[in-house]
């Protein structure tokens, strides 16, 4: 073989081993896997593991040349990065940030959502970037459940949501809206909180759409929408709920997110909506996608052993069993097969499984009620959460691939711009290979620490004036707590330096 040949020593073991040893963020994660995976594995895992991911490029590249008839994993090339392609195109990227006031609470109580906007090519300043942001305080809330640990994420995950409908809203021309994390979340892990109330509801929308109808509107909507097709089959108490004007937070959260998909679909071009994932645990494109293909290659060569003989294992025999005992992620793998500016083929993510029956109370009330989830999954075109697509991009050497998920509602060109736009975003920070615009959102989303501690001082000294003199006020409490997320200009520092 000639050493002239970069490409070709990429795909042998030594080629592997010499890449990893260049790529310390990779190396330490073997290492640590190496640390957690069964003794009898320890010894060569490194080895292994260079062999392992070896054959799998051999097999990638054999694909892609001709020379094997079934894939083991689509790789592609994201186009040349254009800049003057996307010239005046708008796009806007959004994150939420939530900051602890240390009381007698262990609840956070103040959330933001920043939204970054950005006309691209614009020279003059106050044209090509705006900033918008959307306060809520958790502690006004009367729906979910507060002692729960995922309160803060349903929370978090409705206010941005509304951020990026209220983007998409008011921005005719918006070509890109990107979110800082998965488009959708696994959602059954959400399921059985307390319906949020009207007045909580109203908290989230003041700041959706001030001086308008339009929050009122979306509102009633909902309403007409669960009471027609949404409530009934989730629960006998439907009429009871929509009396009651409860918001079920799985079923408001599927309704936004179904509002977004339909608000996008009636523009032309139908705006890009994505989601960003950095440093992700998924392991289930490796699962389904890339290891289910490689069993069922080694099935049909009757070569089932091939990885118990690898590893000196007798149990390594499913994609499943594979995973456990190794601790690969898709991240990890994705790393070690992607080259920078390549992505991976899409796959429809599983964000829906455990939607089934639960159980929930309902505001004020002791009794426990059953509600049926299962109607929010995709199969239910009206009442289901939408469908994601999903793949890898790697960046650069030193970054793990980024995720990036978008709407299978929306078209299949939608993960290949998305894909494009996330990695020519991403290379304006290549020391850290995420895309600068949610870099900055993120940022400018966050409630800082010293603020949070500061307004925690004053709050103890408010009450403590306040019981003095016997005059507490929870509407001057609750003025106080807004100060704390309203920020003023001086936000503008927080931006990066990239």
């Amino acid at each position: 073989m000639s050493q002239s040949n970069p490409s070709q020593i990429r795909l042998t073991e030594e080629g592997v081993q010499a890449e990893l040893q260049r790529q310390p963020h990779l190396l330490m994660k073997l290492a640590e896997n190496a640390f957690t995976v069964a003794e009898s594995l320890r010894n060569n895992y490194f080895k292994n593991t260079a062999q392992f991911i070896s054959a799998l490029r051999k097999a990638i590249n054999s694909y892609a040349t001709g020379k094997r008839p079934d894939p083991i994993l689509g790789v592609y090339d994201t186009p040349k990065v254009d800049w003057s392609s996307v010239q005046d195109e708008v796009v806007t990227f959004i994150d939420g940030g939530v900051g602890k006031v240390q009381l007698s609470s262990q609840v956070p109580i103040l959330l933001r959502v920043g939204s970054y906007c950005v006309r691209t090519g614009e020279r003059r300043l106050s044209e090509r970037e705006q900033f918008g942001y959307y306060p809520v305080i958790l502690g006004d809330l009367e729906g979910g459940n507060k002692e729960r640990k995922d309160f803060i994420d349903i929370v978090r995950i409705s206010a941005e949501l509304l951020g990026g409908l209220s983007a998409l809203e008011r921005t005719p021309d918006l070509r890109l809206l990107m979110f800082h994390g998965p488009l959708v979340y696994m959602m059954s892990a959400y399921a059985g909180h307390t319906p949020f109330t009207e007045k909580d509801i109203d908290l989230f929308l003041k700041q959706y759409a001030p001086g308008t109808n339009t929050a009122h509107r979306l509102k009633e909507e909902f309403l007409e929408d669960a009471k027609l097709y949404i409530y009934p089959p989730m629960t006998p108490r439907s009429d009871e709920w929509i009396q009651k004007k409860l918001f079920e937070p799985l079923a408001w959260i599927s309704w936004l997110y179904r509002r977004l998909i339909e608000t996008a679909k009636q523009r032309t071009p139908k705006p890009i909506i994505a989601g960003v994932v950095e440093r992700g645990e998924l392991r289930a494109f490796s699962e389904t996608i890339l290891l289910a293909r490689v069993f069922q290659g080694l099935r049909k060569n009757n070569q089932e052993n091939y990885f118990n003989q690898m590893y000196g294992r007798t149990d390594l025999k499913s994609p499943k069993s594979l995973l456990d005992r190794l601790n690969y992620t898709d991240a990890l793998l994705m790393a070690m097969l992607l080259q920078p500016g390549q992505y991976s083929e899409s796959w429809e993510i599983a964000k829906y499984d455990g939607l089934r029956e639960g159980r929930v109370t309902l505001p004020n009330e002791p009794d426990v009620s059953v509600v049926n989830f299962a109607p929010l999954k995709p199969e239910n075109n009206k009442t289901g959460f939408p469908r994601v697509n999903g793949c890898y991009l790697s960046v650069s050497e030193t970054t793990e691939p980024i995720r990036v998920e978008t709407f299978a509602e929306l078209g299949d060109d939608q993960i290949h711009e998305a894909v494009n736009r996330a990695h020519m975003y991403s290379r304006l920070l290549p020391g850290y290979g995420f895309p600068v615009g949610l870099d900055i959102a993120d940022k400018f989303a966050k409630v800082p620490a010293w603020m949070t501690q500061s307004y925690g001082k004053l709050i103890r000294h408010h009450l403590g004036v306040s019981l003095q003199r016997g005059e507490i006020s929870d509407a001057e409490m609750r003025r106080i707590l807004v100060q704390a997320i309203y920020m003023t200009h001086r936000d503008w520092l927080f931006r990066p330096q990239s």
